[in-house]
């Protein structure tokens, strides 16, 4: 079962993911960002290219609760090789200490939000630091 830690307000802290692919565990700290986008609630974890959408803001944060966690059940059925292959595509690197510890240096800021949505300058764009464990 995956689920979201802790919710705090983003600032220079680095994302990182901590994989076990043997026990198919994951755990770290990922940037979501959300806005509204044509009346939709919208979150968004770059780091892992995944949206969910809703009603309300509650909508769409349950709804990229259920995306991250297919998602995390997706990258499990694949041979470590393909997992660390997928991640790679996404920016992901592999700590050289720590076998099972992956880091990003990615930064998507407002400005990236509004181009890779298309949105208007003037959309306000909420950006979170979230723990998750599954």
């Amino acid at each position: 079962m995956f689920e979201r830690l802790f919710i705090r307000p983003a600032n220079s802290e680095q994302q990182e993911i901590k994989i076990n692919i043997k026990r198919q565990t994951v755990t770290g700290k990922l940037t979501l960002f959300s806005f509204v986008d044509n009346g939709y609630h919208i979150a968004y974890v770059p780091a892992l290219n995944l949206t969910g959408y809703g009603d309300s803001i509650d909508e769409a944060n349950a709804l990229i609760d259920v995306v991250m966690e297919d998602y995390w059940k997706s990258l499990f059925s694949l041979s470590e090789k393909k997992v660390l292959e997928e991640l790679k595509k996404l920016g992901w690197k592999r700590n050289p200490l720590y076998n099972k510890d992956f880091y990003t240096e990615a930064h998507v800021d407002k400005e990236g939000i509004l181009r890779n949505f298309n949105l208007p300058a003037e959309t306000e764009i909420k950006e979170q630091m979230v723990g998750v464990n599954g």
